[in-house]
């Protein structure tokens, strides 16, 4: 029996951010496609196949990363991405011990323990300003260090309106652009306030001698991937626009 009809594998190379602060990185990527539901044991199964296979064939210089996907409907972008056993999104090869991981065990492998008195549970508090044309703004206060890079996400509650900012901490405080809606004020209603941050390797080496090379400092409202930790807060229903 032929469990799929396309078996689709794209090798990809690209120069990423190093997880680990030591600047780009290169990586590789596999995509399998397969059109019929399988489980998630039998897309771990496939997946470190065709990294046996890919790896014989083009031995890698950096790490690659394979993802399976489900196709049952030709139509563009109807793939979906089928979990591993452990909910993790891909496995992960590293060329230097020719073994393949899951996301998350790849992820908790490379974390890093705080240094010494540098902890930090992150801490933001914000609030909403409106201004006298209906525009609409996020302010808030933080114990993130000086110049370190936010992302900052605005979404109605049950709605399609969303903006998004880039911030930079300035002395303890972060401030958004002022959002409108095609010039007017966002329609009234609750509203969601989402902060992240990129990689560590992304910020500024100052920020990094604060969080750490890969965020190791950081603790409280986060989230992990590649061994690195990011900020990740989001205050739901908190603010509204009348």
């Amino acid at each position: 029996m032929i469990l799929w009809c396309a078996h689709c594998l794209y090798w990809i190379r690209d120069s990423v951010p190093d997880p680990n602060g030591a600047g780009m990185g290169e990586i590789s990527i596999i995509n399998i496609t397969v059109n019929r539901k399988i489980t998630a044991s039998e897309a771990e199964r496939l997946l470190k196949e065709e990294i046996q296979r890919a790896t014989t064939l083009f031995p890698p210089k950096g790490e690659l990363m394979a993802y399976a996907w489900l196709e049952t409907n030709p139509a563009a972008g109807s793939e979906e991405m089928i979990k591993l056993p452990d909910g993790s999104n891909f496995l992960i090869y590293s060329p230097k011990t020719k073994t393949a991981q899951t996301e998350k065990q790849y992820d908790t492998s490379k974390q890093k323990p705080p240094q010494a008195g540098k902890g930090i549970k992150v801490d933001v508090s914000l609030e909403l300003e409106r201004g006298t044309d209906g525009r609409v703004r996020i302010l808030g206060t933080t114990n993130l260090p000086h110049g370190m890079i936010l992302m900052t996400d605005l979404r109605k509650v049950g709605a399609k309106y969303f903006a998004q900012d880039k911030v930079e901490v300035i002395n303890g405080r972060i401030s958004t652009t002022w959002f409108s809606d095609g010039g007017k004020a966002p329609p009234s209603g609750a509203y969601e306030v989402s902060i992240s941050s990129p990689l560590p390797a992304l910020q500024s080496v100052a920020v990094r001698a604060v969080i750490g090379q890969t965020g190791e400092n950081l603790s409280g409202p986060i989230r992990t991937s590649m061994g690195s930790k990011m900020v990740d807060v989001t205050v739901k229903n908190l603010f509204k626009v009348f």
